[in-house]
């Protein structure tokens, strides 16, 4: 058999050639798409520290409420904020709680007690010096909560801050790492109302306490949230940055007063409370479409939000599942979304649906409903 002929040396050296130009051309191609990942991964990594920030901050921020005895802001300052929130109940009594646990101890439901009195976080200043009561005598329900930043050690630089959170006296928990604050900076600040335009109270006013005079006059607050990320590759700081601000609804320019229970939401009719529904071979959705109390408006601003309530055929009970902000808007809208209940195709189950206002001393107001509406 004749042998077959293999490689020659030229040829070898040819392909090798042609094979490192290949990759001459191609390498700085792959960098490049490597570190605009890398640039877009570090971008959406401070990006999320930031937006974690103001979600978790906002949410609590946004339902602060005070009995008629009670500070709403506890401490003003540029990188701490106390203040005052109904957040956890733990019986169905406090219908104006923003969440429901029975499993949780009285330290973390109802106020602040002065046996228990701590340190607020960044101040030498202790709290509370009273026990709080709502307008019944019984212990506030309104824990209250602060948010404080930390310089971060692990970075190893003095404008990167770890964000923390704590309720009453319990213990802090971090919410999250990677804050940016520059030197010349706050994280907070504060605005007062006039004239209907907010004005920002001066950085040398700051901090201001529960007995501060003037503290009572806050109406908003600012945040200035931006998320840091290192690029290990390139040694580059990414910094995102977002600013909002929370109007605390509940507060009146001179003081509170939160009166009586708020007028019950209009009677209920299909301009008025209005229900879409749309199904699924799994879940239901209906949209619930609702006209303010007539309490919700800026005449009267101590309304909170509304309590959306749910009555199935089959229960005996209504069960508040969700809250809405007041914030003074001419119709509100809140979608549902449940399972549909285990059983053959083709059962039904009759929903009814019912809107309650809340005031700042967490009085509600009678229950607005509808005709039931069933669900295939």
């Amino acid at each position: 058999m004749r042998r077959r002929r293999g490689f020659t040396i030229v040829e070898m050296v040819v392909a090798m050639a042609l094979t490192m130009m290949v990759f001459a051309i191609t390498l700085p191609f792959v960098r490049t798409q490597s570190r605009a990942l890398g640039d877009n991964a570090g971008r959406l990594d401070a990006d999320q520290i930031a937006r974690y920030a103001q979600r978790v901050i906002d949410k609590d921020l946004r339902v602060a409420v005070a009995d008629a005895s009670q500070p709403l802001i506890v401490y003003a300052g540029p990188m701490a904020i106390a203040f005052n929130a109904n957040l956890i109940a733990r019986d169905t009594l406090d219908p104006s709680a923003l969440e429901l646990d029975t499993s949780v101890d009285t330290t973390l439901s109802e106020a602040w007690r002065v046996g228990q009195a701590g340190t607020l976080p960044l101040t030498a200043r202790t709290y509370p010096t009273v026990t709080y009561t709502d307008g019944a005598g019984s212990p506030s329900r309104n824990e209250t909560v602060m948010y404080f930043l930390r310089a971060d050690t692990v970075t190893g630089r003095s404008d990167v801050y770890v964000l923390y959170r704590r309720v009453n006296g319990r213990d802090s928990t971090q919410v999250v790492r990677g804050i940016y604050v520059p030197a010349d900076s706050a994280f907070f600040s504060y605005y007062t109302m006039s004239g209907g335009t907010l004005s920002r109270i001066a950085a040398a006013s700051l901090p201001m306490w529960w007995d501060s005079a003037g503290i009572g006059n806050i109406r908003a607050v600012g945040v200035r949230s931006a998320g840091f990320f290192r690029n290990a590759q390139t040694g580059e700081d990414v910094i995102r940055a977002i600013f909002w601000t929370v109007m605390l609804e509940n507060r009146t320019a001179t003081g509170r007063d939160c009166g009586a229970a708020p007028a019950t939401p209009p009677a209920s009719n299909a301009s008025q409370f209005s229900l879409n529904r749309t199904n699924s071979s799994r879940a239901h959705r209906v949209e619930v479409d609702f006209s303010p109390s007539s309490d919700d408006g800026a005449t009267n601003p101590d309304l909170t939000h509304y309590i959306i309530e749910r009555k199935l055929s089959t229960e005996t009970n209504w069960t508040a599942i969700a809250t809405v902000p007041a914030t003074r808007a001419s119709s509100y809208q809140w979608t549902d979304v449940f399972p549909k209940l285990a059983g053959a195709g083709g059962a039904t189950v009759t929903v009814s649906y019912g809107v309650r206002a809340v005031d700042c001393g967490g009085l509600a107001s009678a229950r607005a409903t509808r005709s039931s509406v069933t669900l295939p």
